[in-house]
């Protein structure tokens, strides 16, 4: 009797020995992983820069700059007319960036009329005078400095441009229409409204010099000097830019 206790009493202790680890290596075998928070890889911010190719449209107005007065055959002097009006293109350029500075290249096309026209008479007969720039161009440096937002730049190099003058002197008419070439000078603003939209206003002096008049007889005086400003504003579009950027501070 005591013999079959014994047994029982030992077998009782060997299998809780043994189930206690067992069983505790199983439950942590079966357990469940602990759930992993995975946080979102922050959002790639492309540097406000003003490097890189842009292209935009423009428009504004000009008005002459030459001399008030204009030659006639018999050697006096007559009135000129103001040369002003509006004009509209579009520019395309590049820009390269170190720090603050900017500098590139920029090319625009416009097209519009400045006209001019006066009229009166010297001792020898009566004379009217007409002038018009239907189109003119630009290729130009530019050189800036930017700081936030905001470029402050100025510009200069070679223009060209279609002029048509016209003096009708007692009959006789002289005239000069040819493409002209010349230079420019200026300078500006832009304000970055976002990493590829830009806002700009520039001022622009164009000279052309002067040409000789021709008349059919072959007689010629020297023309009036084609030179005007402009002043205008743009929009330009940066291309590769994002949406998302970071100011300049």
């Amino acid at each position: 009797m005591h013999t079959v206790r014994y047994r029982s009493l030992c077998l009782a202790l060997i299998g809780a020995a043994i189930s206690g680890p067992l069983g505790a290596n199983a439950a942590d075998m079966y357990r469940a992983p602990a759930p992993t928070t995975y946080a979102p890889p922050p959002p790639v911010v492309q540097p406000n820069t003003w490097a890189g190719f842009y292209v935009g449209v423009n428009g504004g107005y000009a008005w002459g700059a030459g001399d008030d007065s204009i030659n006639l055959p018999s050697g006096e002097k007559g009135a000129r007319g103001d040369v002003d009006g509006g004009f509209g293109g579009g520019q395309i350029g590049y820009n390269f960036q170190s720090g603050n500075f900017v500098y590139g290249l920029e090319t625009d096309i416009q097209a519009g009329r400045l006209n001019g026209k006066s009229s009166g008479s010297d001792g020898s007969g009566a004379y009217t005078s007409r002038e018009s720039t239907d189109w003119f161009g630009t290729l130009r440096g530019r050189l800036g400095y930017a700081f936030g937002n905001t470029l402050l730049f100025g510009t200069g190099g070679f223009a060209y441009g279609g002029a048509n003058q016209k003096l009708d002197y007692a009959g006789v008419l002289f005239d000069n229409n040819d493409t002209r070439t010349g230079w420019t000078a200026g300078g500006g603003i832009e304000y970055k409204v976002s990493q590829n939209w830009s806002l700009k206003g520039e001022y622009q002096y164009v000279d052309f010099g002067k040409e000789d008049l021709s008349s059919a007889a072959g007689n010629t005086i020297e023309g009036p000097e084609t030179s005007f400003h402009t002043a205008k504003i743009g929009l330009n579009y940066r291309l590769g830019g994002s949406s998302s950027y970071e100011p300049l501070k």
